[in-house]
């Protein structure tokens, strides 16, 4: 199942997210991926990963087991990077071994210090605060963006992590308009009205944590709550045969939204892809519609960086 972009591209409605998989695993999970049908993935400078994956890849394609025109591979650009876009995006395709990007992200609405293409460390000042590089406005980024699209090098251009207003700016001052918003959303901060804003100008949300997957990690994030121990999930997964996982991927699908979990084990690989065999009922999408927390799993931005961005 795929979602056709405001560009004409197609791109697949459930990926695979590689944030803070191990390098050890990658290429042996990209592998099993591809082969169970996997064709979308979802990957960025900062994650530091994309040697692995660039060996992964060229071993797929190489082999036959999957050719490049099948595949959907997203990058993202780093913070630290604003002001180096070409340069950035040049050295993501290197390590991943590829020509172009499907799509190219601009990873959080925040310009910092420039730290060297291709370190991706987060620069913060003496205050313990991101060290933030007022010289460079979003609409300069976007248009270095829209210069990748025009030099054959990404296919689609998008955001990730922007609010209503920064996407209505977007729109507003760009040429090459945003084929994807990838955003946090999921049962307990469902974001209706910013999925429903993009999806009205023509941008597909992308859900980058569509399980609330940051709450199974607290000591990292600091969060509290998971969303898949909700009571109307459980019930919902007895009542359709499935597991709370496969309720809360199958309902950000009905929503239109692409999907992109991430996982370490094959089982959970497999598992999260059988969820286009059923559909949930439209008085169970409107219960699910009742259990929304508000509640933003990702708080990295303020127990890293010093400061909630999204303040």
């Amino acid at each position: 199942m795929e979602i056709t972009l405001n560009n004409g591209f197609k791109m697949p409605k459930m990926g695979l997210g590689v944030w803070r998989m191990e390098k050890g695993e990658i290429k042996y999970l990209f592998l099993n991926a591809i082969q169970i049908g996997y064709r979308h993935f979802d990957c960025a400078a900062d994650y530091k990963s994309e040697p692995e994956i660039g060996e992964a890849l060229a071993e797929a394609i190489e082999s036959g087991l999957v050719k490049r025109e099948e595949l959907f591979i997203t990058s993202k650009l780093w913070n630290s990077d604003h002001g180096h876009v070409l340069e950035a995006c040049k050295d993501s395709l290197k390590k991943l071994q590829l020509q172009y990007l499907d799509l190219y992200l601009v990873h959080f609405p925040v310009a910092t210090k420039h730290t060297g293409v291709g370190n991706t460390s987060s620069a913060l000042g003496k205050d313990g605060m991101l060290d933030i590089d007022t010289t460079i406005s979003l609409e300069t980024t976007w248009h270095a963006m829209e210069d990748l699209v025009y030099a054959g090098l990404v296919r689609s251009i998008g955001i990730s992590n922007y609010d209503i207003f920064l996407t209505r700016d977007c729109l507003a001052y760009s040429k090459v308009k945003p084929a994807v918003n990838q955003i946090e959303t999921h049962p307990y901060f469902q974001r209706e009205s910013l999925v429903k804003f993009c999806q009205k100008h023509g941008i597909c949300v992308t859900a980058h944590t569509p399980l609330g997957g940051a709450a199974a990690n607290p000591e990292f994030f600091g969060a509290t709550y998971n969303c898949l121990e909700d009571p109307l999930l459980q019930e919902l997964a007895e009542k359709y045969g499935r597991s709370p996982a496969q309720i809360a991927l199958r309902w950000g699908i009905q929503r239109d939204t692409a999907v992109i979990p991430k996982t370490s084990k094959l089982k959970r690989l497999e598992e999260n892809l059988q969820v286009f065999d059923f559909e949930l009922k439209e008085e169970d999408m409107d219960l699910i519609k009742n259990i929304d927390k508000k509640y933003r799993t990702n708080l990295i931005s303020t127990l890293a960086w010093g400061m909630d961005i999204y303040a």
